[in-house]
């Protein structure tokens, strides 16, 4: 299982992609909405690490209390799978417990993602990329 991405929140996205490409990063992506999420989103590239840089557009967004309890910080590690219901299966077995669905993920050429959380890592996210 191959790192995709670390999920960062924050809270005024085009003013953190400055402060990122400040600090060396590049864009991977153009800012994309995430209707599902009510989030923006824009990846971020330095030295072969991949940041997901995700900020909620109103206070409905499925990450607006996870701004406000964490602010501007990392959030979530994903992984690329091939299966998701075998993924899912396989991180259950290791005590992560689903707690969103898989759903289309825009941000990510529409491939199919799922949230876990584990008691003692935190946020998963898993994303089935078959290419």
């Amino acid at each position: 299982m191959e790192i995709h991405h670390i999920g960062y929140l924050v809270k005024k996205i085009d003013k953190a992609v400055k402060v990122f490409l400040d600090m060396g990063y590049e864009k991977q992506s153009e800012k994309t909405y995430d209707e599902y999420r009510d989030a923006d989103i824009i990846f971020m590239k330095k030295d072969g690490y991949v940041v997901e840089l995700v900020s909620p557009v109103s206070k409905d967004s499925i990450v607006s209390g996870l701004i406000k309890k964490y602010g501007n910080s990392p959030y979530h590690i994903c992984y690329k799978v091939t299966d998701m219901e075998e993924a899912i299966k396989d991180f259950r077995e290791k005590g992560f417990v689903l707690f969103e669905e898989p759903h289309e993920a825009v941000a990510i050429d529409s491939n199919p993602v799922a949230f876990l959380m584990h008691p003692y890592m935190g946020m998963a996210e898993i994303v089935e990329i078959n290419a």
